[in-house]
């Protein structure tokens, strides 16, 4: 593909503001990988000026996902300020929030914004155990109480709420009950995300992976309440057995399992740095480019097969592997295939 038609195919962009990264975080999770991020570069915040570079590069942008730095509540005002410059050149947002104060940073995150403009608001919400929740974040002033309180303002002003738990071992058994909590409330919108480790290296987290064969049960059972509800949710598949991963490959004969639609921005000190894939770009850096100065670079991918899955798993489970390599699991008369987690099976709920 030529490397110009990269850019072209861009429609949706995830965008952290700057990279005070966690030391300024407003929360403390455990699996943050932005610590690591953050580390390396010095405090900055970006410049509104770099949404008329990101947007002129991006011809055909129609989706900005405003993470912030790297959490809206991290600097509230200037996400309202970057969403009001991407709406007037008539682009979507969306935001994700870890619900640190509230109904506080939704009000501030949203003034001067019709609802019409905002594709969604996400909370990133493990579990509904206040404790563990607490633990999960690394902070005790979140509270499920406070997190409904701004949902509710949400769906009174008409936005549309999606929740984003990401899967632990420690919280495996908690989405049935975010399923049914939040579609009692009139969400209709989930995204399941696996807990990471390929940018955890030389951290000593207390966090382990979902087990195969525990993952493809929740998987099973995710999509068979997305069907009992008709609920619109989406859980990474991870882990495929031979027939599935047949399917796989025959869907999949692009470069990159991304296929280039999203594209991930940081707004560092030293310009604006791109990926077309957040897990690539922790372990092989070299896939991150300048959008404003560098040819845009993507894995290729033809052997449908991308290496860096096995990063994403924890050693415990990776170590249960074939060869330890962890690419193919054999379980009882099945292998199993390790593939990337941006792929789910092409169906949709709801």
């Amino acid at each position: 593909m030529d490397k110009v038609d990269l850019l072209e195919g861009v429609q949706e962009l995830t965008l952290y503001t700057g990279t005070f990264g966690r030391k300024k975080c407003t929360c403390s999770c455990i699996g943050c990988t932005q610590e690591s991020y953050g580390k390396k570069h010095k405090d900055y915040q970006g410049k509104l000026e770099d949404i008329k570079i990101i947007i002129k590069k991006l011809p055909n942008l129609k989706n900005a996902y405003i993470l912030g730095n790297p959490d809206v509540s991290v600097d509230t005002y200037f996400c309202n300020k970057v969403a009001k410059e991407f709406i007037k050149a008539g682009k979507k947002v969306m935001f994700s929030t870890s619900g640190y104060d509230g109904l506080n940073v939704v009000k501030k995150l949203t003034e001067g914004i019709e609802p019409e403009n905002i594709n969604y608001i996400s909370y990133s919400i493990d579990t509904i155990d206040n404790k563990k929740l607490q633990y999960l974040k690394g902070n005790k002033d979140i509270t499920i109480e406070k997190i409904d309180e701004a949902i509710k303002y949400c769906l009174d002003k008409k936005i549309i709420v999606k929740i984003q738990p990401t899967i632990w071992e420690i919280n495996e058994n908690d989405y049935k009950e975010i399923i049914d909590k939040y579609s009692k409330m009139g969400i209709e919108w989930f995204t399941f995300h696996a807990g990471s480790f390929e940018s955890l290296k030389g951290r000593e987290i207390p966090l382990k992976h979902v087990r195969p064969r525990k993952w493809m049960e929740i998987v099973k059972e995710i999509n068979r309440e997305a069907m009992r509800k008709n609920l619109k949710i989406k859980a990474p598949k991870i882990f495929l057995n031979n027939k599935e991963f047949e399917v796989y490959e025959k869907e999949n004969k692009v470069y990159c399992q991304n296929g280039g639609r999203g594209l991930q921005i940081w707004m560092q000190e030293d310009g604006l740095k791109a990926t077309f894939c957040p897990v690539l770009s922790e372990v092989m850096p070299e896939f991150t480019f300048d959008l404003e100065k560098d040819d845009p670079k993507i894995l290729d991918n033809k052997n449908n097969n991308c290496t860096v899955c096995t990063k994403c798993l924890d050693n415990n489970v990776k170590n249960m592997s074939v060869g330890k390599k962890g690419k193919e699991f054999l379980l009882k008369d099945q292998i199993l295939h390790n593939v990337c987690r941006y792929y789910s099976e092409k169906r949709k709920y709801g």
